[in-house]
Parts: C-alpha cells; structure tokens; sequence
C-alpha cells in the first residue's frame, strides 16, 4: 500500500492518463517498430535471394505497401499528442508571448479537424472497399481491414489533437518556443 510519497518523488503515476495515454501509445510504438523491423528483414532477404539465388520474394511490394501506412498510423497518435511532426514556425516571431497559448489551442484544433477529415474519408473508402470486397493482386487479401485499421488510428490521433488543444486551453501546455517549454 503506498502513501501518496511515490507522486512526491517524480516517479510515473499510474492513473487513468497513463492507461488511456502512455500504455496504448507504447504499444502502438511496439507494433510500429516490429512492423519496421519485418520490413527490413524482407527486404534483406529479397534483396539476397535475388542476388544469390535469382530467386527475390514474391509479392514483396505489396507487403511493403501495407507495413509502411502500418508504421505511420500506428505512431500518428503518439506524435500527434506530443507535437514531434515536423512544423514551420513563420509566425512565431510575430506572435506575442501571450497569444502563444491560444495559437497551439487554434493549430492543434485545426489539425485535428483536418485529421477528422482525413478519418472520415478513410472510413468511407473501407466501406467501400468492402462493399465491393477489393483486394491485392498478388496476395488476394481484403483491403477493407487495412483501411478501416488507418481510420481509426486516424480517429484516435484526432482525439490526441483535442487531447493537445485541451492542454493549451488549460494553460498545462507550453508553446514549443517559449522559454522552458518541453514535449509531453
């Protein structure tokens, strides 16, 4: 039973945030770096069975084509929450320290609007794909799951996104160019 002295020491809480937070995002990153680490291996042995032995991996481009969306969904999330995508930041120098706060609230709102869109349409084209059960040329495999896989990690980077503007609007969240402020 523990006191209440482990939250005073700086070591993780284990709350709801690190259950709806922290361990599905690691998981996810797990899964994003198996996926690469496969990816490299095939192409490793593609690349020496062709060479050696005439004989590369068939279908090998549409596996690849499916691990690395896999790869970028599965961390779209975690990289949205903590702001590591890339960002150009023309405004910054004219925006005063005081609106630095509401200009993450505004951009991250937007971006998870943008992602909504993006989900949206991904959910649809599923849909579609189901509907008319396309699949792969080579492998013959469904397309409708792959889809549907990358519009509901798409639905989840955009509750990142509110998650992030919310941070903002509360005043947790730092401006990334302000003076002492770090990633989540």
């Amino acid at each position: 039973m523990t006191d209440g002295s482990e939250q005073a020491t700086g070591s993780p809480r284990r709350g709801l945030a690190f259950w709806l937070g922290t361990v599905p995002g690691r998981a996810l990153a797990t899964v994003s770096c198996l996926l690469l680490f496969a990816m490299m291996v095939l192409t490793f042995v593609d690349v020496g069975g062709r060479y050696l032995f005439n004989s590369p991996l068939p279908a090998l481009h549409e596996i690849i084509s499916f691990t690395m969306p896999g790869i970028i969904f599965c961390v779209l999330p975690t990289v949205c929450f903590r702001e590591g995508h890339v960002t150009i930041d023309l405004l910054d120098g004219f925006v005063p320290e005081g609106w630095k706060r509401w200009q993450g609230f505004a951009v991250n709102l937007f971006s998870a609007l943008a992602m909504a869109l993006i989900s949206w349409r991904l959910a649809v084209r599923a849909y579609d794909h189901f509907q008319f059960d396309e699949a792969t040329d080579e492998l013959y495999l469904s397309l409708w799951p792959f889809s549907l896989f990358a519009a509901v990690l798409s639905a989840v980077a955009v509750v990142a996104l509110i998650a992030a503007a919310g941070g903002y609007l509360a005043g947790v969240r730092r401006h990334p160019s302000l003076p002492g402020a770090g990633r989540a």
